[in-house]
């Protein structure tokens, strides 16, 4: 596709692209048959919004960022999704009977008058970048509202649909075209899922809507989707149920399954939930990236003391090694890259989970079926007759798998596992709650590990902030010469981080070592809290003191780390963070 010369000369006067980058640019341009507008971004020259900033100065249009600007949605009624879809424009806003539409390829002359003749009424044309055609798209129709909108179409066509009283209309089309409408719209609102690193989906009925709901970096977002997709509920869940092998004719039980998908090179394990309720069944679909599971020690987020003590914990020839902390957390991740580092030819490593997250090269894995009797404490049976080094146990819920992993860990094993607790003292009075005697965990026990993730600053869009210093002191202890020195940064918001300032997590944690001091404690059935105290004195850091040195550091805020310490015990935090700042 030519550009006329004049822009050319224009990126070039303003600084935008020398004459070496334009001639290659223009070169895969020509090649590839694009917009030079939209090559130069993707060979990294500058940025789209200046190219094409410039571009609206040379065609003497407007410049506009609708996503960022704000979108009216009372224009979607102005241009149906399919027609902006296929013509890549969104409507901006309408002044005196004129439509303003915003495009990526203002030098097509053609397009333009395709809009007008489809929309059938004047619009005046604006210009921004085809990223911010997409977001808007998204923000403005909802994901797959095109979609939506021919399935509609094909069945108003088809004569009108039988709605049965208590029912969801469409359930049940019966029409080829339909069936892969519903398929084309599930791939697409999973694919969304993943390009937005989304751990989990919620799809939710109620008496007249149907919710979406993507969680991601631990915080539910709702996801933008057309109003026409509650009467297509049923056949979006039968369509998830096809995929996952489950029994699309059971509506009154729960299920569960799985899905393996691809995307590009990654590959992805989709844990489907679903549960019956008075509207319908909601759908829960988990994913699980088989290489973001794959993480290594140095990449979860132990800052330097912390890995040196846990290194040295892991490398025990035999004991408990315990990870708490709520659903979500990232216990299980942990484990994994402590096996990991683990897995040597000269080791036998066995696993008992539910389910299997992630399949690790080298170590056998075993998933406990309940139906057929199989649980944590028999398989840890029988993972001793094959003579393991080392045993991971995805959760001890019971006595009878706590106890089987103490046994374990007596006769010469290491033991990894999970537990439900708030804080790292807390695992030995859980344990003795489910009835295991003080002087077995005494013996057994190495560590018990406290995690939570909480959610890192936006790269893109990270700035210098001053926090409440007040809250630092109470909340942190920390001092005017900790503060002082802090990096402290807050993320602005922009479209990496879907505005929220925050991409990606990082794990904080609380290492408790057990030292004689602590197994004399736990024979003589010591509180939690007094657990604690004493770990302070030999120099444990909490949960909060360690995420007092993110935040030091820059990595995240002091809001993020006390909205996820919030259950967590802080004892004497002064003395935890006196080092913060080294």
């Amino acid at each position: 596709m030519q550009e006329p010369k004049a822009f050319e000369q224009l990126l070039v006067q303003r600084g935008i692209v020398d004459e070496s980058k334009l001639e290659r640019a223009r070169n895969e341009a020509v090649k590839n048959n694009l917009p030079l507008a939209s090559v130069i971004p993707q060979m990294g020259f500058a940025r789209a919004e200046t190219v094409y900033a410039a571009l609206a100065d040379f065609c003497e249009m407007r410049f506009v960022a609708p996503s960022r600007d704000g979108l009216d949605k009372a224009l979607v009624q102005k241009a149906p999704a399919r027609f902006a879809t296929h013509y890549g424009f969104v409507p901006v806003q309408e002044r005196n009977g004129t439509l303003v539409v915003a495009i990526s390829d203002p030098l097509n002359p053609q397009l333009l008058d395709d809009i007008r003749m489809v929309l059938k009424r004047r619009i005046e044309p604006a210009v921004t970048t085809p990223q911010e055609i997409a977001r808007a798209t998204k923000e403005l129709y909802g994901v797959g509202a095109d979609t939506m909108e021919r399935i509609l179409i094909d069945a108003e066509a088809e004569g009108p649909v039988l709605t049965i009283e208590g029912g969801d209309v469409g359930a049940d089309l019966g029409d080829d075209t339909i069936d892969a409408s519903i398929i084309k719209f599930v791939n697409e609102l999973i694919l969304e899922a993943i390009q937005s690193d989304t751990t989990d989906i919620h799809i939710e009925p109620f008496e007249d809507s149907l919710r979406v709901r993507y969680r991601i970096d631990g915080i539910l977002h709702q996801a933008p989707t057309p109003p026409s997709i509650r009467g297509f509920h049923a056949a979006i869940v039968s369509r998830i149920k096809i995929m996952a092998n489950l029994n699309i004719a059971e509506k009154r039980l729960p299920q569960d399954g799985k899905i393996l998908a691809s995307f590009g090179e990654s590959h992805y394990d989709l844990r489907v939930s679903i549960l019956p309720t008075p509207h319908g069944e909601t759908v829960n679909i988990r994913i699980l990236s088989r290489s973001s599971m794959a993480m290594t020690m140095d990449q979860l987020g132990f800052l330097p003391a912390d890995m040196k003590l846990f290194n040295t914990l892991i490398a025990k020839p035999y004991g408990i090694i315990l990870v708490t902390g709520p659903t979500g957390s990232g216990k299980t991740t942990t484990l994994y890259a402590a096996l990991s580092k683990l897995n040597d030819i000269d080791r036998k490593i066995i696993t008992i989970e539910d389910p299997i997250e992630y399949q690790l090269q080298g170590v056998s894995q075993m998933q406990v079926q309940p139906k057929i009797g199989f649980d944590f404490s028999l398989g840890l049976r029988s993972m001793l007759r094959h003579d393991p080094d080392i045993m991971l146990v995805g959760e001890i819920r019971d006595y009878e798998t706590a106890e089987m992993a103490i046994r374990s860990s007596l006769t010469g094993h290491l033991v990894l596992s999970t537990l439900h607790t708030n804080d790292s003292a807390g695992a030995v009075t859980r344990l003795i709650d489910m009835g295991i005697e003080p002087f077995l965990i005494s013996s057994t026990m190495v560590a018990s590990v406290a995690q939570r993730l909480v959610r890192r600053i936006c790269k893109h869009c990270a700035q210098p902030d001053t926090p409440d210093h007040d809250l630092l002191r109470v909340e942190f202890g920390a001092d005017d010469r900790q503060m002082k020195d802090a990096n402290f940064l807050r993320g602005a918001g922009c479209e990496e981080c879907l505005h929220t300032g925050f991409r990606g997590r990082l794990a904080i944690y609380e290492i408790l070592a057990f030292s004689e001091r602590i197994k004399e404690m736990t024979v003589q059935r010591a509180t939690a809290v007094e657990i604690k105290k004493e770990a302070l004195k030999q120099g444990m850091q909490t949960l909060r003191a360690s995420g007092w040195q993110r935040v030091h550091a820059g990595d995240t805020t002091p809001e993020e780390v006390l909205r996820v310490t919030a259950d967590a015990d802080t004892l004497s935090v002064e003395s935890a963070v006196e080092d913060a700042s080294v």
